[in-house]
């Protein structure tokens, strides 16, 4: 119960300004801060699968734009910057796969999360439903990835994202994936609206 007590007084509280000042973007410091607390909460602290890798993510772009082909709909869009490591390839310093459907469950969320505090909906990331990821150039140790991710529909019980890898210095496409999340079979009392 602890536990979701402060993780609900995180999500409300503000973040320090030193946090949010480099992120670009045309939402307010509040929308801002959603994808960085996420992330922070992914990664329970360090702890678990991921959490050092999750840590490293660097959130540089939050902005609502309009649908490129519904301009009366529009999409959350949260760009992150990452630089692969050793510990995020195989044995022959190459992106792990698993790695970047990891990197993509992330980073895809934090698209539908700023979309829906966007639109007023309070609701939770929810639980990875499906990923369907086409891989298309490996990425090595040194590359610094570009994440861009934008939602794709939105509401109180799925969500969708797209999310496309980047090498950065190459422009390059690494990787694209669309996931859809589901709220969990028992949210815990604090994500229920």
């Amino acid at each position: 119960m602890q536990d979701q007590v402060e993780t609900e007084a995180f999500l409300r509280g503000r973040l320090p300004d030193d946090i949010t000042s480099s992120i670009t973007g045309n939402t307010s410091v509040e929308l801002k801060e959603i994808p960085v607390k996420w992330l922070a909460i992914f990664r329970n602290n360090g702890s678990g699968f991921g959490g050092n890798i999750s840590a490293r993510i660097n959130v540089v772009d939050v902005s609502v734009v309009a649908n490129g082909d519904d301009p009366l709909k529009t999409e959350g869009k949260v760009t992150c910057e990452i630089e692969v490591t050793p510990d995020m390839c195989n044995s022959n310093g190459i992106l792990n796969e698993g790695c970047i459907i990891y990197l993509i469950d992330e980073c895809s969320t934090l698209a539908m999360v700023v979309i829906n505090a966007h639109t007023g909906l309070n609701t939770p990331p929810g639980v990875s439903q499906t990923i369907n990821t086409f891989f298309h150039f490996p990425g090595v140790i040194g590359t610094k990835l570009r994440i861009i991710s934008t939602s794709l529909a939105s509401g109180e019980e799925t969500n969708t994202g797209r999310c496309d890898v980047w090498d950065k210095d190459k422009h390059r496409l690494i990787a694209t994936g669309i996931q859809q999340t589901t709220l969990p079979s028992r949210p815990a009392k604090w994500l229920k609206g």
